[in-house]
């Protein structure tokens, strides 16, 4: 067991990360074109480049006929075909479906887009893309968290798509700012492998024992994942390393799920089997990991640099000496040399910067300032965190009082759905977040994030609602349902919610939440606390 190291002062850390800058200046030269993992993916006449590299932010008008829009409501994932305007371009019969999971909305709200040009038109493209993916960020109110995190992965040398805004018109509606993505597809296969002709696996909450459903390839038969499953499940170490080199880019596996610790990636392969992609590079004959779906990204600054040993291929490769050792090499060397937190600070700067030429309305702009100091002070968070942990000081859980309790602050607000109000007044005599329905249904919520090592807790507020029609409010943990919650008129009363964490340490978010057509409701501030239900106290 490593003895446990008092955690520094801020003036410490602060000298810590310029000593870090220092030696990433000084070492930039070293490993800044031999990164492991390095691929030619940034060349700038990959298709796509004039796109992706404009200064400016884009309008598309989309349009679909009546007909197309009635099937949408129908069946959301059938494609119909639209028309796509941007500038003096004019693409017609494109191919459009609805996209998301969590961040999915129906065609009558901010939807996210899947538009394929060349569906039903061969050889139509968009400045060379024959895909693109048009992200509503409802779950990255930033707008910024996958544009700065594929950002970084490529220039660890791993492959990920490019990310950039552009403003959305649907018929008659402004759906105002959203995230273009590059699709996953031979074009972008062709920037990062000698060969497109490889299978590609997408990954949703499963991990490579999964039904993994297939996007690219000339084989169909799974060979290759059978291959790769077999390898990871060999229980003799050395035997098992010796097949894994022979299926998986070991090296670059290692450098993925790095980055995905240091970009604190909860929602990735590493710690949650969720959000990557899996392609068989026939030039080399073995599988690489693609990141994917990073709009969570540096959302949970406090995550260890160590993952919890969750994934099949994480397990195999990193339950070992050798592998637990790499891993920390890895971290430490990309962390010097490409998570650098002036590096991306700078560039949140920078997109701002663009953003504020939008165009966009004042109410929707103030919003998107509010949410990038928020941003630049997880970045900032994450930077202190990372050299703490790299320097053998581990994050620190709440400190529980004899009761088993600790206050819980730092509340942020955050919209989810139509125009809610989000404040935070006196009533009735007590200090308030408050959440009122407005702008048709309206889902909002109130978050704030504790560091907490695994054992059993509960959170409990007192709250009330007034008038509030077809919705609830309560308490919960980010990922979880609440089992209960107040509505219509309801009186003080408390509200709670029980959870567990089961891995050795995780960031938790902590969710005051609201939806409903009318009404409102109300939680005591002062009267929020987690408390620890087990035996064990801080």
């Amino acid at each position: 067991m490593k003895p446990k190291v008092n955690r520094r002062t801020g003036t410490e850390i602060r000298i810590l990360l310029v000593m870090l800058s220092w030696a990433s200046v000084a070492m930039s030269g070293v490993f800044g074109a031999d990164l492991p993992g390095r691929t030619s993916a940034r060349q700038t006449n990959a298709p796509g480049a004039a796109f992706f590299n404009d200064p400016t932010i884009r309008t598309f008008q989309i349009e679909i006929p009546e007909a197309g829009l009635a099937s949408l409501r129908r069946s959301p994932r059938t494609s119909v075909r639209a028309t796509l305007r941007e500038g003096s371009r004019v693409l017609t019969e494109v191919a459009l479906h609805l996209k998301g999971m969590g961040s999915f909305r129906s065609v009558d709200e901010k939807a996210s887009f899947a538009v394929k040009f060349d569906e039903f038109v061969p050889g139509q493209d968009y400045l060379g893309l024959t895909k693109l993916m048009f992200n509503n960020s409802v779950q990255d109110p930033t707008c910024l968290a996958e544009w700065l995190a594929t950002g970084l992965f490529r220039d660890a040398g791993l492959p990920a798509a490019r990310v950039t805004h552009a403003r959305v018109r649907l018929n008659e509606r402004d759906l105002g700012l959203y995230v273009v993505i590059e699709g996953m597809n031979k074009r972008f296969l062709k920037q990062h492998f000698p060969s497109a002709k490889g299978n590609l696996y997408e990954g949703y909450l499963q991990d490579i024992d999964g039904p993994l459903d297939q996007d690219n390839g000339e084989t169909i038969d799974r060979a290759d994942l059978q291959k790769l499953l077999a390898a990871a499940q060999v229980s003799d170490p050395a035997e098992r390393s010796q097949r894994l080199r022979q299926v998986l880019d070991v090296d670059r596996f290692v450098s993925f799920v790095a980055m995905e610790l240091l970009v604190g990636h909860w929602d990735g392969y590493a710690i949650h089997t969720n959000n990557y992609r899996l392609y068989h590079d026939p030039g080399s004959d073995r599988m690489v990991f693609i990141t994917h779906g990073l709009d969570w990204a540096f959302r949970r600054p406090n995550i260890s640099i160590q993952p919890p040993l969750k994934s099949i291929v994480g397990r195999a490769v990193l339950q070992t000496d050798a592998g637990r050792k790499l891993l920390r090499e890895r971290i430490g060397t990309l962390f010097t040399n490409v998570v650098r937190v002036p590096v991306i600070t700078n560039r949140l700067n920078d997109a701002m910067a663009r953003l504020r030429t939008a165009g966009l309305d004042p109410a929707a702009l103030a919003k998107l300032e509010r949410n990038a100091a928020i941003m630049r002070e997880r970045i900032q968070v994450r930077g202190e965190r990372v050299a703490e942990q790299l320097a053998g000081i581990e994050p620190s859980p709440p400190r529980f009082d004899r009761d088993g309790g600790a206050p819980l602050t730092g509340w942020r607000d955050e919209s989810d759905r139509g125009d809610p109000l989000m404040d935070q007044p006196q009533h009735e005599g007590r200090r308030t977040l408050h959440m009122r329905a407005a702008g048709g249904r309206s889902r909002a919520s109130w978050r704030t994030q504790l560091f907490l090592t695994r054992g059993s807790y509960q959170v409990e507020a007192m709250a009330c609602a007034q008038g509030l029609v077809n919705g609830s409010a309560g308490v919960r943990i980010s990922g979880d349902q609440r089992n209960s919650g107040i509505n219509g008129t309801t009186p003080w009363r408390k509200v709670t919610h029980t959870f567990s964490v089961a891995e050795d340490a995780l960031d938790v978010e902590f969710v005051c939440d609201f939806y409903g057509l009318a009404g409102e409701a109300w939680f005591d501030a002062d009267s929020i606390r987690l408390k620890r239900t087990d035996a064990r106290t801080e």
